[in-house]
């Protein structure tokens, strides 16, 4: 296009220009009026979803998981040393053996009603404590379980430039202009991606490239937005956006350098803008994509005015890892009952 303009072949240029100098573009046309603000991302394969009988412990963080686990182990010698100095008749709970302990307190954190309540005031203060605490954690595990039995999780392996780098994987765009905005920029790890950055013109070898989860790929963001929900699969991204961009650039379109019609052009490009058209233009085209992917797909569920009417039915999928928590319980205790046997007396 840039040369077209050079050449006197072409008057008016329609397309996502970013307003730049770079590679000396500006030396052979001009732009019009900005319509609009782009900033350049990279588009990698969207991962596989995390699988769902690990949805039981996505609620927690590691860390709050290992603060839970290490409160469990605490609270029973706790427990035990409070209630052994006031062993009295009264006082149930300081007859109790360990064992006993930690399985009461284990009840408290399933918030199972306890028969045996403490009597002297340490352990009421103690007690008392715990359920608050209990209360407040269940509730938060309980608040984001369902969430995460439902709703599909992918994890995020890579989303900075820094973790693209440290990745290997080549990158790939269809134009020299990304290579020569990598050599020019600031961020080290961004001018170390020119030793990886090859050029397809046709975006088609790059998707090839993109599936098997070992490339990644440059535009404009509303460009890779675009491609996202035209390669989806029955409603599902295969395709997916880092979380970190870089070089902000204005958009507009080309004209010849000194063309009679930029002044008019810049008037009707600035009524575009301020009525914003670019912004609606642009949301009207993804609706129109995703309504066509809908209808030869025959998938209805991204309809958003059917997104209020829709509903989750709890599936053996969504509930598997309970089952298989059972079972693990299930298979413990009968190897801990055939260790026992050989210790059993029969009176």
């Amino acid at each position: 296009m840039v040369g077209m303009f050079e050449r006197g072949d072409g008057d008016l240029g329609i397309a996502n220009l970013f307003i730049s100098d770079l590679g000396g573009r500006n030396q052979h046309q001009q732009y019009t009026a900005p319509f609009g603000q782009e900033i350049m991302c990279f588009m990698i394969k969207k991962g596989t979803s995390t699988p769902r009988w690990q949805s039981l412990a996505l609620p927690f963080g590691r860390d709050v998981w290992i603060a839970v686990m290490l409160m469990a182990l605490l609270l029973g010698p706790i427990f035990f040393a409070l209630s052994r100095p006031r062993v009295t008749r009264d006082e149930k709970l300081s007859r109790q053996s360990m064992a006993f302990i930690y399985l009461y307190t284990f009840g408290v954190h399933l918030k199972v009603a306890q028969t045996q309540l403490p009597v002297s005031l340490s352990l009421q203060i103690f007690v008392a404590f715990l359920w608050v605490y209990v209360i407040i954690v269940l509730e938060a595990y309980s608040a984001k379980l369902v969430s995460f039995l439902t709703v599909e999780r992918i994890p995020e392996d890579i989303n900075t430039i820094e973790e693209l780098y440290h990745a290997s994987i080549p990158i790939y765009g269809n134009t020299r202009w990304y290579y020569d905005s990598f050599a020019l920029a600031k961020n080290e790890y961004i001018k170390k991606l020119t030793e990886r950055y090859s050029i397809l013109r046709e975006f088609e070898d790059s998707y090839k490239h993109l599936m098997t989860g070992q490339a990644a790929y440059i535009a404009s963001a509303n460009n890779l937005m675009y491609t996202i929900s035209l390669y989806a699969k029955n409603g599902n991204p295969t395709l997916r956006l880092l979380k970190e961009c870089f070089q902000p650039y204005n958009t507009a379109l080309g004209v010849q350098s000194h063309s009679p019609l930029k002044r008019n052009m810049d008037q009707a490009v600035n009524w575009v803008r301020e009525a914003g058209l670019p912004y609606q233009w642009r949301r009207e085209t993804l609706m129109i994509v995703r309504q066509e992917k809908r209808t030869t797909t025959n998938d209805s569920t991204d309809d958003p005015e059917s997104e209020g009417e829709k509903r989750v039915s709890f599936s053996l999928e969504h509930l598997e890892g309970v089952f298989i928590m059972y079972g693990v319980g299930c298979g413990l205790s009968l190897f801990v009952f055939t260790c026992e046997l050989p210790f059993t007396r029969v009176p």
